[in-house]
């Protein structure tokens, strides 16, 4: 991080960010791990999510005899971040992932406590809910970044992000809904398709923090068609990026899709375990921020 910043950024590997990555390092944003637990002997052992590459992940996933398990509980490593962060930085903002479907949130403000109960110097933190996840979180800990090396207080940044956040938005096409339901998250969401007798894909999206349906298709490729139509009609786009848990070709067709409707630069990302684990494999996204 540049010692000159008046503003530090940090996010969580829920954003499908790794360190090494070069947007982290070019934007320089501190990621804090979360932690990924695979089932073994007989229990769950913690891992950071991420030690372990896509390939072994996802081969572990396959492989095990249950769904493995993300954790936002992570204060402690949060508490030492911020601690190593405020020896450079004048004041720190935290965005991480929503708080309707992660505790990692919760992890932030009580790492937060924790730090400016015993810190040696007086040190300004804010924690953003992004209500948001993957590439979508990513977004906005980018823009922080940017109004950061601009000189930007962090007031400054709070202010900007309150009128950028808004207009972020993720749609995703699930390839099945087994690991939402094994996984129990978004419940209601799903016992509605597994309720129905007919072949449902739904286009799904954060609204305020929560998964819920966008729109929806009699098959995941008529799904992903319609997610692009809604991001064609989203208006003027600033960023898009497609994301994906280990469905590249599929993510390359969308990505020729969205050529069509958008010019400029759009990347592919590979979405990460603690995206992976709760949407499973094949799942394809996109995420987009408008002007």
């Amino acid at each position: 991080m540049n010692p000159e910043r008046k503003v530090a950024v940090v996010t969580d590997s829920g954003a499908s960010i790794r360190p090494q990555d070069s947007m982290a390092r070019e934007n320089n944003v501190t990621i804090v791990p979360l932690d990924l637990k695979f089932f073994e002997n007989g229990q769950y052992v913690s891992y950071s999510d991420l030690d372990i590459d896509s390939q072994e992940f996802y081969r572990r996933m396959r492989e095990g005899k249950k769904l493995p398990q993300t954790s936002g509980a992570v204060p402690g490593r949060i508490l030492e971040t911020f601690r190593q962060i405020s020896e450079k930085a004048q004041s720190i903002i935290s965005i991480h992932i929503t708080s309707k479907h992660s505790v990692v949130w919760e992890s932030a403000i009580l790492g937060k406590k924790l730090f400016q109960e015993d810190a040696k110097k007086p040190t300004p933190i804010e924690i953003v809910d992004s209500k948001q996840v993957s590439l979508a979180t990513w977004f906005p800990a980018e823009d922080a970044s940017h109004l950061s090396e601009k000189g930007a207080t962090l007031e400054q940044i709070m202010e900007e992000l309150k009128q950028r956040m808004p207009k972020v938005s993720l749609y995703a096409v699930l390839e099945s809904f087994d690991n939402l339901k094994l996984g129990g998250r978004a419940e209601d969401l799903v016992k509605g398709y597994l309720a129905s007798l007919l072949s449902i894909y739904p286009v799904l999206t954060f609204v305020e923090g929560k998964l819920t349906q966008a729109a929806r298709a009699r098959t995941a490729q008529k799904a992903r068609e319609k997610m692009v139509e809604m991001v064609a009609d989203a208006g003027k786009l600033v960023k898009l990026v497609v994301l994906h848990t280990n469905a590249l070709e599929t993510a390359k067709n969308v990505k020729e899709a969205l050529s069509k409707v958008y010019k400029g630069t759009i990347p592919i990302h590979e979405a990460g375990p603690v995206l992976a684990v709760h949407a499973g494999e094949g799942t394809v996204g996109v995420a987009f921020q408008r002007a």
